[in-house]
């Protein structure tokens, strides 16, 4: 890990990309301001939003100072790269979608992580989902169990990395050209190509704080429209994986949101 040893801490960018959140933005952008690491700079990117979040987010920038990036609605892989290329300055990348928010130590524990494993430039952790903000603590913890290491075969079959607790170096987003634009989803296939560059570091401690509603890409999104986005990503890592551990995959998540869905149909 780089200027792991020098005086002054590697600088850590953090993108917030706000669409629609003016009710959750601020919890998102203090969380951020609000970390124990001293190195920290915050990139928000707002995406066209039409509910309010800009002037929420001008107000928080006037109040505490912070790059704000108004635009037109692009999606989230382009905003993402987008925010990355033209604003960030820092060694190591981080990303919070708007809705959520972190523990106060979640970069210190991980630029700690980092630094005690050799050639991981990528670290995630476990998160804590709630929808009741005054009941965060009591939430549900996942994953269960945090994968660290070579772990491609793993992440190819399932994806087990919360995106909001994704750390990663500048250097291995340049290397790996950014995340995929022809996409709708983002982090999956980021993950999956990251392990496929080398291990990956994981915090055994809920780091990041999940906000489950019911604007929720994964909860409005219709359980074929997913599956058809997890077969692309599948299919354009299949090179990556042996053929068998490629039709695990599909096999795997064809059943879960093709099969059970319509099983549940029924059952409903």
């Amino acid at each position: 890990m780089s200027a792991a040893n020098s005086e002054q801490p590697p600088t850590v960018t953090v993108v917030i990309p706000c669409y629609n959140h003016a009710a959750y933005v601020a919890r998102a952008v203090a969380s951020v301001l609000d970390q124990d690491y001293p190195g920290i700079e915050l990139v928000v990117i707002d995406d066209g939003s039409q509910d309010g979040s800009i002037a929420v987010l001008e107000a928080l920038a006037q109040e505490r100072p912070f790059r704000l990036v108004v635009q037109a609605n692009r999606g989230i892989c382009r905003t993402l790269n987008r925010a990355v290329r033209e604003f960030a300055s820092g060694e190591w990348i981080a990303i919070l979608a708007s809705d959520d928010f972190w523990r106060s130590d979640k970069i210190r524990r991980q630029m700690e992580a980092l630094r005690e494993t050799p050639g991981a430039r990528f670290c995630f952790s476990q998160a804590r989902e709630f929808r009741d903000e005054t009941q965060a603590e009591q939430g549900r913890v996942f994953p269960r169990r945090v994968l660290g290491g070579e772990v491609l075969e793993r992440v190819f079959v399932r994806q087990h990395v919360p995106a909001g607790t994704m750390l990663f170096a500048r250097s291995l987003f340049d290397e790996l050209g950014g995340f995929d634009e022809a996409l709708r989803e983002e982090d999956w296939d980021f993950v999956i190509r990251s392990a496929a560059a080398g291990p990956l570091c994981a915090v055994p401690e809920p780091l990041l704080y999940y906000r489950a509603h019911a604007g929720n890409t994964m909860r409005t999104a219709g359980r074929r429209r997913i599956f058809q986005q997890k077969a692309m990503i599948l299919s354009k890592n299949m090179h990556l994986v042996s053929p068998w551990r490629w039709l695990l995959a599909i096999g795997v998540h064809f059943a879960h949101d093709i099969v059970l869905a319509a099983l549940r149909r029924r059952g409903a």
